[in-house]
């Protein structure tokens, strides 16, 4: 099998794993240095260390580190630590493999030409939604993942909402933000972000609360967006929204 063009699959199809692979081996033990095995989040394994309790020990070890996003150097004595007769010692190095974090931008304004570029950087899988042709033809929205010229409408019709969905509303009229949360409120996403003032977003609460919205789905909403640094260019604007994210996604210390 050809682990890598497997890994290859995977990332296209946004499935977490981890790549585990033999970095130091002595004594008598089942595979040589350099034997690699895949291991999805579901516990699916591509290719073989060794098998045994070994294999089924490092597979265990694989989805707590997808799960944590990290990597990880373990070692594993074959015989007290596993039972097996090999008596040799591995050491292998586990390395977790996620898909990119999904995040769509609504508004190609200023602060997106500042924030795109970042989000790139942070290895967001960016898509940008704009009904102004001349807005997202600028050169700083060139590397984007996907660019969507549409109203904002008919824009979130083409959003896959999930779980792990950032979603920004930092448009160039208070109708679109407006209507961007309000067809958001009541489907899944992590993190949901509207530009804008306190006084703004009072307005928009009593008009969200008239239409039969509860407390609940209104604070998850994120406004005034990014962490308060006192940013007032649309750079730092950038950076205090860029800020939020990372503080969102990291794990806890």
């Amino acid at each position: 099998m050809d682990l890598q063009q497997k890994a290859i699959n995977l990332r296209r199809d946004r499935v977490s794993f981890a790549w585990a692979t033999v970095v130091k081996a002595s004594g008598s033990v089942p595979r040589h240095i350099g034997s690699k095995m895949i291991i999805t989040a579901s516990g699916e394994i591509f290719g073989t260390i060794g098998g045994g309790a070994l294999e089924h020990q490092v597979i265990s070890d694989a989805k707590d580190i997808i799960g944590r996003g990290t990597a990880e150097l373990k070692s594993y004595p074959l015989g007290p630590m596993l039972g097996q007769c090999c008596g040799g010692e591995v050491d292998i190095f586990i390395e977790a493999a996620l898909p990119k974090k999904e995040i769509a931008v609504f508004g190609a304004g200023h602060i997106a030409e500042e924030l795109c570029p970042m989000l790139l950087k942070l290895n967001f899988h960016v898509t940008l939604a704009d009904e102004r042709k001349e807005r997202i033809e600028l050169p700083a929205f060139t590397n984007v993942d996907r660019i969507l010229n549409e109203i904002p409408g008919d824009a979130l019709r083409m959003i896959k909402f999930n779980d792990g969905l950032h979603i920004i509303a930092i448009t160039h009229e208070h109708k679109h933000d407006e209507a961007i949360v309000e067809y958001c409120l009541d489907k899944p996403f992590k993190y949901l972000g509207c530009i804008g003032s306190k006084t703004k977003w009072a307005k928009f609460r009593e008009r969200y609360k008239s239409r039969g919205f509860t407390e609940e789905q209104l604070k998850r909403v994120t406004t005034p967006i990014g962490l308060d640094i006192g940013s007032e260019t649309p750079f730092e604007i950038a950076v205090s929204i860029v800020a939020e994210l990372i503080k969102l996604n990291s794990p806890p210390l």
